[in-house]
């Protein structure tokens, strides 16, 4: 199939070089020509009857149902039209066999299923092969054999020659429709007639209109063209609020919002979707170009603000945002900046809600955002919210379990204004091990995974990304980044994996992307708390990642890994046979809080990072696992207590219950677990 796709995409320039047909605009835009087509000696024509509408007859017919055009042009192929039916040829079922026709494509319907794309010769005979866009599959017209074409006439009409020509200037002040042709012309601007040619003055909003000019030459059909027209506001102009607001959301506090006016969008995906109050619908822009401006019923703090994500967030991670800004004003005029996001890690996941706090102090009538930077050449946005007030009351509504070896979520809705949020959850450790290996992540048994690689489930790290100055140089590392005491507050929250735009060569396919490596020379600083209970001296620490370009990895500001240069990575690998992996002496961690620090340089071309952590406890069981299950937590204090009752012995547990070792197991050793639990950070 793939090979066939790729020798039709070869023969399509030789299609349009060589067809034996007349290609036709529309059905209803003369001239149209018309063909008979054959397949197997015998004539193909369209029937209406209650049986199969397409048949065969054993010569040729002079009737509109033997009449067929070809719709459409060489890059996106041709579609059959009947003059009878008045529509396109269609794949329904297969009714050759129980018909007795050599015919396979029995309908004639409005989808427009089947197009030529491709030319084979057979002898000195042109056959043409269809593409069914229903099933993806491509097909002959008939069962035996390809379909033959012969003309059967033109119906006339004006030529393109014929049509009038609009043309649209602008202009400092104005801007100029010019309607021009051969015959009798007459401009419409909204349907309404002007002058021609005809002035529209620039304002300080953007206009738009539909021009339409009709042509009327001696002896001819009347002919028209339209063409849709946006008026751009005056340059450096500054638009005039709107005196009747339209409120399309309110918050808690009952706060209207409006629409202004907004940048360039595609059509029917306009800067006023954003303010909607729908998901659904979305703004689609530039970056750069993409910024939106509204009107609140009242002054406003900006506690906080919410950008929606729009559809195919997660499959489709070029059309995300990726820095802006906020800004507020009082006069429409002078804009005060409230806030500005650089990199922002957005959440992928289609109509979430992403919430930015502010605690802005200053009130503001009217708001204007906007998108500064895009991960890619177009941006969508489903919705911007301003919010005066804080969400506080967060109710779960909805969740996905997660596993060892599955990303989970949770759905929560605030109940002052019902605005919705979607959080990524952690994994909950289970794991399903089939002959020693858990068969979702790929952990060995007894081993414990303090790092979760994202490539199966999402972490969150605390990061910092940066880039190399226009002088050549790397920016320098915060003072102490790498050790346990750094205060990370300001970071960002980055859920791994990290991976550039575009990129699909990475450690599995596909490769989950949650941070933006755009354009060359970027570098991240991340720190990974891991917590220990205890460190045996035979414990042993196995560090596993893929990575794009250099890395350095410290435990506790100890530099235990340099790698220079790319982890290769195979396309269409899995983590299993793609990693590298490198062994941290058990001399590296202490019980209680560690950090494995991470600093990853990224030249150019290509762009990733995921990396997991796996400690095997070594044969000497960290003190106060008692049910050995490589933690230290309430499970082990409940262990105690069942030796404590009778209920079981210590036989029945791997670990030392007795921690003070005073020959007995009570109150003490129970105490002396919490306090290891208690003296975790």
């Amino acid at each position: 199939m793939n090979r066939l796709v790729f020798v039709v995409a070869m023969l399509l320039p030789m299609l349009a070089q060589a067809l034996p047909f007349v290609p036709t605009t529309h059905p209803g835009v003369k001239p149209v020509h018309y063909y008979f087509l054959k397949t197997g000696g015998r004539f193909i024509y369209a029937s209406q009857s209650d049986y199969a509408d397409i048949a065969v007859s054993s010569s040729s017919q002079n009737n509109d149902s033997y009449y067929w055009c070809f719709v459409g042009d060489a890059n996106s192929g041709y579609r059959i039209y009947n003059r009878a039916t008045g529509k396109y040829l269609y794949s329904g079922e297969f009714l050759g066999d129980y018909y007795e026709s050599s015919i396979d494509l029995v309908e004639t319907r409005d989808n427009n299923s089947f197009y030529i794309y491709a030319m084979f010769n057979s002898g000195t005979l042109k056959n043409y092969l269809c593409y069914n866009t229903s099933n993806g599959f491509y097909t002959t017209m008939g069962k035996d054999s390809y379909f033959t074409v012969s003309e059967a006439f033109v119906e006339e009409g004006p030529t393109e020659s014929d049509f009038p020509d609009i043309k649209f200037e602008t202009f400092n002040e104005y801007c100029l429709i010019t309607a021009e042709g051969t015959g009798e012309v007459h401009l419409y601007i909204d349907e309404v007639e002007v002058e021609n040619p005809y002035s529209i003055a620039r304002t300080n909003k953007e206009q738009k209109y539909t021009a339409r000019a009709t042509n009327q030459e001696p002896g001819k059909e009347m002919t028209s063209a339209t063409m849709s027209i946006v008026v751009p506001m005056l340059d450096n102009a500054t638009p005039d609020p709107n005196p009747n607001p339209t409120w399309t959301r309110y918050d808690a506090n009952g706060v209207g919002y409006s629409y202004e006016y907004g940048g360039q969008g595609a059509p029917g995906y306009e800067a006023s979707m954003a303010l909607d109050n729908n998901a659904y619908t979305y703004y689609v822009s530039n970056p750069g170009e993409c910024y939106v401006v509204m009107q609140a019923s009242q002054d406003v703090a900006v506690k906080q603000y919410s950008l929606v994500n729009a559809v195919d967030s997660y499959h489709v991670h070029e059309y995300m945002l990726r820095s802006w800004k906020l800004e507020g004003s009082n006069d429409f005029k002078n804009w005060t900046e409230i806030d500005t996001q650089k990199d922002y890690p957005m959440l992928l996941v289609d109509y979430a809600e992403i919430v930015i706090p502010v605690n802005d102090t200053r009130k503001f009538r009217y708001f204007k955002f906007t998108c500064t930077e895009g991960v890619n050449n177009q941006v969508r946005l489903s919705e911007i919210w301003i919010n005066e007030q804080n969400h506080s009351q967060w109710t779960l509504s909805d969740f996905e379990s997660s596993s060892c070896g599955v990303e989970g979520k949770s759905y929560y809705v605030c109940k002052d204004c019902n605005v919705k949020r979607t959080e990524l959850r952690e994994p909950d450790g289970n794991h399903w091990f089939s002959d020693g290996v858990c068969t979702r992540c790929g952990i060995k048994e007894g081993e414990i995974r303090l790092i979760y690689n994202s490539q199966r489930v999402p972490h969150f790290v605390k990061a910092k990304h940066d880039y190399r100055k226009l002088s050549g140089k790397w920016p320098s590392a915060p003072e102490g980044w790498n050790t346990e005491d750094f205060n990370d507050d300001d970071w960002m929250d980055l859920p791994l994996a990290t991976a550039s735009p575009g990129h699909t060569n990475g450690p599995r396919t596909p490769l989950y992307y949650y941070s933006f490596w755009y354009g060359e020379y970027n570098c991240y600083w991340m720190r990974f708390p891991v917590n220990l209970t205890a460190v045996a001296s035979d414990a042993t620490f196995t560090f596993n990642c893929v990575h794009d370009d250099n890395m350095v990895v410290y435990v506790n500001g100890q530099e235990v890994i340099k790698k220079s240069g790319w982890c290769e990575t195979p396309y269409g690998s899995t983590w299993n046979n793609t990693h590298e992996s490198y062994n941290i002496p058990a001399s590296a961690f202490h019980r209680g809080k560690n950090v494995v620090a991470v600093y990853i340089q990224q030249n150019k071309d290509g762009a990733y990072f995921d990396c997991s952590l796996e400690m095997n406890p070594g044969s000497s069981t960290n003190k106060g696992d008692v049910n050995g299950d490589g933690k230290v937590d309430i499970e082990d204090v409940n262990a105690v207590i069942n030796i404590m009752l009778d209920l079981k012995t210590r036989d029945d547990y791997p670990g030392n219950a007795d921690l003070i070792e005073d020959g007995k197991v009570d109150v003490e050793d129970m105490n002396a677990i919490i306090n290891i639990i208690l003296t975790l950070d």
